[in-house]
């Protein structure tokens, strides 16, 4: 890889986040003046009514300065076989459809000030499914004989064949989710999203460079929206980012064969919406064993998601955010150390290299 290249890597991280510094005190003001406006969860802590009215939709700022970043330089990168372009084309393509559920999940809440208004659970997730459904139609159509359903980890591989992309549905939804759970805290998403982002890019680069962009991009756009999101935020991201970079990220993990390595370097997101699971289902469990009054007495956390479990406990609001980027950069660790275990190695010879 010579300087050039070094070079292609870097300024998507570059421009989306000088676009996003450049563009996001406009946005800021814009969606304060159209009341675009966070209605505080109920479920939340107490210390949250604060940030009553603080203006959302903020993943606007990032979508777009993450697609533009990730498209340009795309048309810039190496040529590469196997539909690579498109499949860039695909994995934007999800990050936007995921962010346009997300808008309008916010725009019921802003506009009935409330915040259960917005679009149902069965809505936004049957919503989900028809964006996964539609890029993985086309990760199939670009399919490489043996390679796509593949999973490899050092020098064992499993062919999951057909069921590779049911998996594959359920693996994008569920980190739309995760990332929506992760939000719940000033720069929580953007942080940890933005190391997880860079982690990928680094490894991915050296095997799929256009997606490698991607991730590139999206880091950047999270940097630049975090000077905005830090504590005390003048802007949340609301659903419109959060689905976008859990589904955006999960989608660049398929078309990069890197399945396995976001599973390790996106733990924190994996943390927070198993912190949901379990307090739920383990809460209904009590419920029917012991009835409700021993259910609400013994809950696993004192609140879910477990940044909120921390609050609860005492901690500030900066410091669960700063102890939770420590944890994406043990995450980002223990993915560059398994990244050589993950590599698609049945891609070489095959034209999937750079």
């Amino acid at each position: 890889m010579d300087h050039l290249e070094l070079g292609l890597y870097a300024m998507p991280f570059l421009l989306a986040a000088v676009l996003a510094l450049l563009f996001g005190n406009g946005l800021v003001n814009l969606l304060a003046r159209r009341s675009a406006r966070q209605p505080v969860s109920g479920d939340a802590p107490a210390t949250h009514q604060a940030k009553q009215g603080t203006p959302t939709m903020g993943g606007l700022l990032i979508i777009g300065t993450a697609a533009v970043a990730a498209v340009g330089h795309g048309l810039l990168a190496p040529p590469e076989g196997g539909g690579r372009r498109l499949l860039l084309a695909a994995v934007v393509g999800t990050l936007i459809l995921a962010g346009f559920i997300g808008l309008m999940d916010d725009l019921g809440k802003a506009r009935k000030k409330e915040n259960k208004a917005g679009l149902s659970e069965r809505m936004k997730l049957a919503m989900q499914v028809l964006v996964a459904a539609g890029f993985l139609l086309i990760l199939g159509a670009t399919e490489q004989a043996g390679v796509t359903t593949v999973l490899t980890f050092g020098s064992h591989q499993v062919d999951l064949g057909i069921w590779y992309y049911p998996l594959g549905l359920l693996y994008i939804c569920a980190f739309g989710n995760a990332a929506n759970f992760t939000d719940g805290l000033d720069g929580l998403l953007a942080g940890v999203t933005c190391i997880a982002a860079l982690t990928l890019a680094a490894t991915v680069s050296t095997l799929f460079s256009i997606v490698g962009i991607f991730y590139g991009a999206v880091a950047g756009a999270c940097a630049g929206f975090l000077w905005f999101n830090a504590h005390p935020a003048r802007v949340f991201m609301g659903d419109t980012g959060s689905l976008a970079l859990g589904m955006g990220l999960a989608a660049a993990a398929l078309a990069a064969k890197q399945e396995i390595l976001l599973l390790a370097v996106g733990a924190v997101y994996l943390l927070e919406i198993g912190s949901m699971m379990l307090q739920r289902y383990v809460f209904k469990w009590r419920r029917v064993r012991r009835g409700i009054e021993y259910a609400k007495a013994n809950r696993v956390f004192r609140r879910a998601p477990l940044h909120h479990h921390f609050e609860e406990l005492g901690w500030p609001e900066t410091r669960v955010v700063t102890r939770f980027w420590i944890l994406g950069l043990l995450a980002a660790a223990l993915g560059l150390f398994l990244a050589p275990q993950l590599s698609p190695v049945r891609y070489l010879g095959m034209g999937m290299m750079p």
